[in-house]
């Protein structure tokens, strides 16, 4: 129940920044997208020549390659516990990719102007709230903070959530995404995987079921 109620409060904590933030909605709150463009900025202007290509490998392939190959690895290497994490990051990245794009055409928030300096990523044409790479990795690590966090787990756990985290700043550091963007990735992220977290008992059955069937079999 804990993790349905945490869920709630992060989509509801989403949806309000959504709205204060759209352009298309008509309820933008100057001193926050004042406050918004202000941070992000700072981090997009921040730049260090050594870590430029660093970030820029990262927005890049740390959301598709990274994570794909975590549920590649848990559903083969990390044993029953590992396959079913699998499943619950497949299911939550599966609800979470259509509902991003779906509140991004929603909120209508257009990606930043800013002049692209030495780093060359390719110009989005899409919508910017909220951030898809946010919402991914944040609700992968979260997912393992969760649920792999006896002994060596938790450190596998927690150097994905810093990776987690290391994209989510990369994305604003290269000029794709606003703060709130990738605020509200997160949100999205965690609240989807924790609904999903919460009825994952449901899964037990089946899980146990073929686990029973391929020890049986010859």
């Amino acid at each position: 129940m804990r993790y349905i109620f945490a869920s709630i409060i992060c989509i509801a904590v989403f949806m309000i920044m959504g709205v204060v933030l759209s352009p298309k909605l008509g309820y933008q709150v100057p001193s926050i997208i004042e406050l918004d463009e202000g941070i992000s900025s700072f981090i997009y202007n921040t730049h260090f020549d050594h870590i430029d290509d660093f970030m820029v490998l990262l927005s890049t392939y740390g959301r598709e390659i990274v994570w794909s190959a975590v549920i590649v690895f848990m559903g083969i290497f990390a044993g029953w516990k590992g396959k079913k994490i699998a499943v619950i990051m497949v299911i939550s990245f599966l609800i979470i990719i259509p509902l991003n794009t779906l509140f991004k055409n929603f909120f209508e928030r257009l990606r930043p102007v800013v002049e692209r300096q030495e780093i060359h990523v390719p110009q989005k044409t899409d919508f910017s709230y909220p951030s898809g790479h946010a919402s991914i990795v944040s609700g992968g690590a979260l997912i393992l903070m969760v649920l792999y966090r006896k002994e060596k787990e938790l450190i596998f756990s927690a150097i994905l959530a810093g990776e987690a985290a290391l994209v989510c700043l990369s994305r604003i550091y290269v000029g794709d995404h606003y703060f709130f963007d990738v605020i509200g990735g997160i949100l999205l992220g965690t609240g989807i995987s924790l609904m999903v977290i919460s009825l994952s008992k449901y899964l037990d059955p089946v899980i146990t079921g073929v686990r029973k069937n391929l020890e049986k079999a010859p």
